[in-house]
């Protein structure tokens, strides 16, 4: 019952984002409020399941990317940096401001996630420098630089008519992150 209330959940807030009542999430589940309370005795609590969930599902996904045999550094990097818990890959920007903004509490967890998982980035990393696949960057200045364009992107979604889902932003940054923005030509023609 509980993993039915929690998919409901997810449901929800993809269609609503965090602005939806336990009332509709009741009718959604197919299920009483009582039923819902007797798991959940608070909305806060449930987001907050949610969130240690997603990080679980975070950590076990990064893992199993790091043990891929048949992926290079670079790719392996490029989706450690983009891995996003399942359900919430689609969702607009906003959903994060709002978590933050309205949810401090279960923010606290996405932020300390945020903050500390970074051991497999900085092992990848560190591999690829050592096969010269990527040059030799200080591993704690590009994981700051990362985390502050989240950081910004978040915080910039209350006044933004831009509206990107997580998968587009984390994208655009990595691309910028692992390309740079000289362009592969002009590297090339510099190389010579």
């Amino acid at each position: 019952m509980q993993e039915r209330i929690v998919q409901a959940a997810i449901e929800e807030i993809q269609s609503k984002g965090l602005k939806f009542t336990m009332a509709d999430l009741a009718r959604r589940a197919g299920i009483s409020t009582k039923t819902l309370y007797g798991h959940f005795p608070s909305k806060e609590e449930l987001i907050h399941h949610i969130i240690e969930r997603g990080s679980q599902e975070v950590r076990d996904g990064m893992e199993a990317i790091v043990n891929r045999q048949d992926l290079d550094v670079t790719e392996k990097l490029r989706r450690l940096l983009a891995y996003v818990p399942s359900g919430f890959g689609g969702t607009d920007l906003r959903l994060w401001y709002e978590l933050k903004r309205y949810y401090p509490a279960q923010w606290a967890l996405v932020d300390k996630c945020f903050q500390e998982e970074w051991d497999q980035v900085r092992a990848v990393l560190e591999e690829g420098m050592r096969q010269g696949v990527f040059r030799r960057v200080n591993a704690d200045i590009l994981i700051q630089m990362y985390v502050g364009a989240w950081e910004q992107m978040i915080n910039r979604q209350a006044s933004s008519r831009d509206r990107m889902t997580i998968h587009e932003a984390l994208d655009a940054v990595i691309d910028i992150l692992l390309g740079g923005v000289v362009s592969a030509r002009k590297r090339q023609e510099e190389s010579v």
